[in-house]
């Protein structure tokens, strides 16, 4: 252009006028065509016409991209995803992501947009000739639904033949609201449990679903016990003997033994121990009770018999050497640690004592004189026990 002056430019076709100054001009809004420009100086000398200018067809704008099904964030996958076509046939395109600016270039006329989080998204496309399609509507990725919560009470052990229903809403009170359970014999949940409502002892899987299949799973626990057993031992018979060991049989695991008194007297070491001593017992009879119990089933008890016999003391001596009778043989003394004998005449006077006696007493006073034919008393004490009675002497 004319670097000096007022220029006139004029446009075929249309013969399309514009003035101006300076060396350029920026000439828009030209359609598709062919194109001349001649331009007249401020002298009034025009210029040949220009080379042709072609203006090419304006390119074709993509339409927006059609939104397919759009995946919701699951209790597996945090994010969602949606799937859209209609993007151009030919060429390499751009989908912009809204908000974010986020882009992703490819090829192909559909695509899925994978790892959207909870928000709203837009989508545009631009072609390959850099034309850019209006957006998208919008596509809303809700929250990824809340993983549900399984509470397990453990059933109560029973006792055998009795079964546990594992079905029974006490044994899941707590729990996620609206599940929908399912039973299994293993932790990956492969091996469905068949039977839950009528279970036998073992360990078992109850897995909760909830509508949009997030789920959990809990172990539980049944036991089944054998109903209890019980053996108080074998019956004793003591001679002038106070305490003893009883022989019960021991609980198995989970079962527990406690001893009682039935009828008599005694008093236990420990009274969960089946092989307790017994001490205090009576003269005469005394019945133990061992029951044995597992919490389950109800319980099953045995008895054992201790029978004390007390000290037999005869109630005469013949002491004339004839080899019966001549001393005062007291049975049951040898089981004793020590026994002391203490022998009164009729006036209370003591005529006899030893302080640890062993059945050598022959009716002889202290001096070792024969003592007359008579009635005497005595007294016996036997660790800590006493008794009293009488004893005839007659050569």
């Amino acid at each position: 252009m004319p670097a000096t002056d007022t220029w006139t430019l004029t446009r075929y076709p249309g013969t399309i006028i514009t003035t101006g100054t300076g060396s350029s001009a920026t000439i828009s809004g030209l359609a598709t065509g062919t194109y001349n420009f001649t331009v007249v100086n401020s002298q009034g000398c025009v210029s040949a016409l220009s080379a042709n200018i072609v203006i090419a067809a304006q390119p074709v704008t993509p339409s927006a991209p059609v939104i397919g099904a759009v995946t919701q964030p699951t209790c597996i996958i945090t994010s969602g995803s949606v799937i859209l076509s209609g993007l151009p046939a030919t060429g390499t395109w751009t989908i912009t992501r809204s908000p974010g600016n986020v882009n992703l270039t490819g090829s192909g006329t559909s695509i899925t947009i994978p790892g959207l989080l909870v928000g709203t998204y837009t989508f545009t496309v631009t072609n390959s000739a850099i034309c850019q399609s209006l957006p998208t509507a919008n596509i809303d990725i809700i929250q990824n639904p809340s993983l549900p919560v399984i509470i397990i009470t453990q059933p109560a052990i029973v006792c055998e033949p009795a079964t546990v229903d594992l079905t029974s809403p006490a044994i899941t009170t707590g729990s996620t609201t609206g599940l929908t359970y399912s039973y299994w014999t293993d932790p990956q949940a492969t091996i469905p449990y068949n039977t839950p409502d009528n279970a036998q002892t073992g360990i078992y899987y109850i897995k909760g679903t909830t509508s949009s299949l997030c789920s959990d799973m809990k172990e539980v626990t049944v036991t089944i016990l054998d109903s209890p057993s019980s053996n108080a031992g074998t019956s004793q018979v003591l001679d002038y003997q106070f305490e003893t060991t009883l022989d019960a049989n021991v609980p198995v695991t989970g079962e527990n033994g406690t001893w009682s008194i039935f009828t008599g007297s005694g008093h236990f070491s420990d009274v969960n121990d089946p092989k307790a001593s017994v001490s205090d017992l009576a003269i005469g009879k005394s019945i133990f009770l061992w029951v044995v119990d597992n919490d389950a089933c109800p319980p099953e008890f045995d008895s054992v018999m201790v029978t004390v016999r007390d000290l037999t003391v005869p109630s005469l001596i013949t002491p004339n050497n004839d080899g019966k009778n001549d001393f005062l043989i007291i049975q049951g003394i040898e089981l004793q640690e020590r026994t002391e004998l203490t022998i009164f005449d009729r006036r209370g006077t003591r005529v006899f004592e030893n302080k640890n006696y062993d059945n050598q007493w022959d009716g002889q006073d202290y001096n070792g004189n024969p003592l007359p034919d008579d009635t005497y008393f005595y007294v016996i004490k036997t660790d800590g026990k006493s008794r009293t009675g009488y004893i005839v002497i007659r050569k």
